[in-house]
């Protein structure tokens, strides 16, 4: 189904005005700290706009709405997933993250274990941001190359110049800004798709002839939710992004109501998404799972607001690609960069943010296009794997820091990292990823701990305790 001139009219609109306010918000962001963390003065309702800006993409929509034509409502549990590691963010880590004074998670970890620690955990944390942002990437290009009538490589370049214009500019305040007013929108939108999807399933006889199982929550089996749960929840609390959000607020307070709205927002989300999927995949089950979403804007709501929910969509994805680019760069930037470079003026330090913003952008898409068939949250599930090295060392590292040995800290992030990465591809485990990389952590910190009280005396094991 094509795009009508009035849908693609309140399209534009919708992306113009959305990303216009955040560029107008951040017009006199002059220094690198401004850039990155807006002068450290983020009122709640920022930081929870930066947080779901970021976080409610790809994934959160058209993700789930593609497991979803697949596995009804079992999808649900990634939202579920992102909800409630927001809560938990919330209530354990941001006042710890906020009293840091940090800027980036690695900076935290420095702290505690040594320099040696910061590239290691920048590269790895990049790392997972980066296969975070194709999960978002790939459904964009597919959403603009479908609702324009254009090919692959000209969707990926409007999708870089709308990434650009969104994050380059504002920083950390104008994504905060567009993902406030986005995640309004973007929820006015969703309200009105779950009502009109529900109303036409209740017509629809038999879903589950359909959708075997589609209206188990469970669908995929029991150890599927739970992982999903912990995963999202791991994933998200040791992800710079986010971190960043919480870094950038003007107290305490503000951090943790922002974790709190985020959380609510967000647990929601995957519902209208599954719904209308599920009627898709039972009225026209010929689309394409990745386009069940868009499809039932096009064709079931009116059209002004099919546009503006079209344009919404589309800000979601650009929103969590900027916002997950924007981790990447500060991490490179502030971690790695400035200290290879020597580069200490505050200008200069912005505009190798903003280059690195550009370079990440290129990056993310080209590597998307070399994997447009692959599924959506597959990208996701990595990401978090790719998490589980950082996730138990900054953890200690805000409760327990001397429960790791410094000279262990390096070795145990590697090794739990590669373990997750690995565990499917070259193990072929059944076991989730992230729960053996967790394993290989804990394994690496009892070694750690046996063998480093061997080596002290018992007087001075007393004074590392201390």
């Amino acid at each position: 189904m094509s795009v009508t001139l009035i849908q693609m009219v309140m399209m534009v609109a919708t992306i113009s005005l959305i990303i216009g306010a955040g560029i107008w918000s951040a017009r006199k962001i002059r220094s690198a700290e401004g850039f990155s963390l807006n002068g450290r003065r983020a009122s709640a309702g920022m930081v929870a706009g930066a947080i779901a800006g970021s976080c409610i993409g790809g994934g959160a929509t058209i993700g789930t709405s593609q497991m979803a034509f697949s596995f009804g409502f079992s999808a649900w549990w990634f939202t579920i997933g992102i909800g409630t590691g927001f809560l938990f963010m919330g209530l354990f880590f941001a006042r710890r993250f906020r009293e840091s004074g940090s800027e980036t998670i690695t900076q935290l970890l420095i702290n505690t274990y040594g320099s040696g620690s910061g590239p290691v955990a920048s590269v790895i944390s990049s790392s997972g941001i980066f296969f975070a942002a194709v999960a978002s990437v790939l459904p964009a290009i597919y959403l603009i190359s479908h609702l324009m009538d254009i090919n692959i490589y000209a969707a990926g370049a409007i999708l870089f110049f709308l990434i650009i214009v969104y994050i380059y500019f504002g920083g950390i305040k104008g994504a905060s800004v567009s993902g406030l007013f986005k995640s309004v929108i973007l929820w006015l939108m969703l309200t009105v798709i779950g009502y009109t999807a529900s109303k036409g399933l209740h017509e629809v006889k038999d879903i589950e002839y359909f959708i075997p199982r589609g209206l188990d929550m469970f669908g995929q089996g029991y150890w599927q939710p739970l992982e999903t749960v912990i995963s999202m929840s791991a994933g998200l609390l040791c992800a710079q992004n986010y971190a960043q959000a919480i870094f950038s607020a003007r107290d305490v307070k503000a951090a943790r109501i922002g974790c709190f709205v985020a959380s609510a927002l967000s647990f929601p989300v995957g519902i209208p998404c599954v719904l209308a999927s599920m009627y898709m995949k039972s009225m026209h089950p010929e689309v394409t799972p990745i386009m069940a979403l868009p499809e039932f804007i096009m064709r079931y709501l009116p059209e002004p607001l099919a546009g503006t929910a079209l344009g919404v969509l589309i800000i979601a994805l650009i929103s969590s690609i900027a916002g997950l680019t924007l981790g990447i760069s500060t991490l490179l930037t502030r971690d790695i960069w400035t200290r290879v470079f020597r580069i200490t003026e505050s200008g200069k330090i912005l505009r190798t943010n903003r280059l690195t913003v550009i370079l990440i952008s290129v990056l993310t898409i080209t590597f998307s296009l070399c994997n447009l068939e692959s599924q959506i949250l597959t990208w996701n599930i990595l990401a978090l794997a790719l998490r589980a090295g950082i996730f138990i060392p900054l953890v200690l590292a805000l409760y327990r820091p001397k429960l790791i040995p410094p000279a262990w800290a390096v070795p145990t992030m590697l090794v739990g990292t590669l373990v997750a990465g690995l565990a499917r591809p070259v193990l072929h485990s059944t076991v989730p990823p992230l729960f053996l990389g967790f394993a290989a952590v804990i394994i690496m910190i009892v070694i750690a701990r046996i063998l480093n009280r061997k080596t002290l005396s018992p007087s001075v094991e007393k004074a590392v305790e201390r």
